[in-house]
């Protein structure tokens, strides 16, 4: 099956390659490089340990460049291709892959192009690993272990990030959104070579793959190199993402932590209802910019700039899962202050206050970020893949066309489905 999404200087081509096998390719001359990602999609778990170490684990070498220094003489000979893992929560989804930028075609020597041989070797990174007595190496194994325990510590290292992150874990607690894309430190000491090895059997038999290009190769070419490349089991459905926004809370709560940070962190969890397929979801982006998404924002201009009750304040959507995340920095002194004055703009905007001119400065503002993504191809790689994984089919054309007919009312009525589910305040203590 092949689906053509017609865009600005870009044709969008998806096609079915095989059983639970997606390739998205964007088809244009604009850029000098091209991007790539080859990604197993599957279900977050409440222990996510086994699958994250593999990205790393198979970056380690490929049965035909068994080392890192193979691997490197090899994209040297890709004119310079860079390749880098990735481990991506998308709604309820977890995306393990690899993600690549090369030379264009249309910048090397004819007969030259490097595009097919990018291709293959992310094949090989997913499907063609250096093993070692049939399992990964375990001095490699052992060393990315350490690396992901540290890496999931080192999250609490952006108190303003984490404070997002830990608000999201307690609202969505009973969800798979809630888990660490990561997984737990108590599951990164439980991983043993044979588990590792189970994880990645799981994979290769079960999760959904998902498949990027964006250049000027035609998209029949990228496609026989994508599936040349793949080597996968078959016979076994593979994983479909559901998407799921309907677990709202009748009653918000609060929770307060103590942390050794230096200013206390205050989020906001709400529950939209919408998400990105949905008619209505342009005007509630229009919403959440108006509200705290550009620097003439009311969190912005009236909490921060008027009247000096918080060091940042911002607001932000999941479009896969239909969240909407308030988040500031505030003096522990400032909490009640703070979070009522953050709920009254919100009220005001949602009871008719949104002005004619303050709406079309935020339809500005995310018409203008909307059509920078098509400035760099891996900004569309980040953009088409979470698309892809949702099942969502909405090209940035077609969003800005659709942010430019939203009306003021269907603004506030779309700001009227958001319910508060979470008071998140992480106390700065002990600094």
């Amino acid at each position: 099956m092949i689906t053509d999404l017609t865009c600005d200087r870009q044709a969008v081509t998806q096609r079915r390659l095989a059983d639970g096998v997606q390739l998205t390719c964007i088809t244009t001359s604009r850029f000098k490089t091209s991007a790539f990602s080859a990604a197993f999609v599957l279900p977050l778990g409440a222990q996510n340990a086994p699958f994250a170490i593999l990205p790393p684990l198979l970056f380690g070498g490929t049965a035909s460049c068994p080392d890192p220094s193979a691997l490197g003489a090899a994209l040297d000979g890709l004119y310079g291709a860079r390749v880098e893992p990735f481990v991506r929560k998308v709604g309820e989804s977890l995306s393990l892959g690899f993600a690549a930028v090369g030379v264009d075609p249309s910048s090397v020597p004819a007969g030259e192009d490097p595009t097919a041989r990018i291709a293959a070797l992310l094949c090989d990174l997913l499907c063609r690993p250096c093993l070692e007595s049939g399992r990964f190496r375990a001095d490699l194994a052992g060393r990315e272990r350490n690396n992901l325990a540290d890496r999931i510590r080192a999250l609490r290292d952006n108190p303003r990030a984490y404070a997002v992150r830990r608000a999201q874990e307690i609202m969505c607690r009973d969800e798979p959104f809630g888990a660490c894309e990561y997984g737990t430190l108590e599951g990164v000491d439980e991983l043993t070579p044979d588990l590792i090895w189970a994880a990645y059997e799981e994979v290769r038999r079960y999760a959904k793959v998902e498949l990027f290009y964006c250049g000027s190769a035609a998209p029949d070419a990228v496609a026989e190199a994508f599936q040349s490349g793949l080597d996968l089991p078959g016979g076994k459905p593979r994983y479909v993402p559901e998407i799921d926004v309907c677990r709202v809370n009748c009653k918000p709560r609060t929770v307060t932590e103590d942390m050794p940070v230096t200013q206390g962190k205050l989020t906001l969890g709400l529950r939209t209802g919408l998400t990105g397929a949905d008619e209505d979801y342009p005007a509630l982006m229009l919403f959440c910019a108006a509200l705290g998404g550009y620097p003439g924002s009311r969190l912005f201009v009236h909490v921060r700039e008027k009247l000096s009750l918080c060091y940042y304040a911002s607001a932000a959507l999941d479009k896969v899962k239909g969240l909407m995340m308030v988040a500031s920095g505030i003096d522990n002194a400032n909490y009640d202050e703070a979070l009522g004055e953050i709920l009254r703009q919100m009220d005001d905007l949602k009871a008719g206050g949104l002005g004619r001119d303050e709406l079309e400065r935020a339809r500005r503002t995310l018409i203008g970020q909307v059509r920078a993504l098509g400035d760099s191809p891996l900004s569309l790689e980040n953009y088409w893949h979470r698309q892809a994984v949702a099942g969502f089919s909405v090209t940035p054309d077609a969003l800005i066309e659709q942010l430019a007919r939203v009306e003021r009312g269907q603004v506030m009525a779309a700001g009227r489905r958001v319910a508060l589910d979470l008071v998140y305040f992480m106390k700065g203590v002990g600094v």
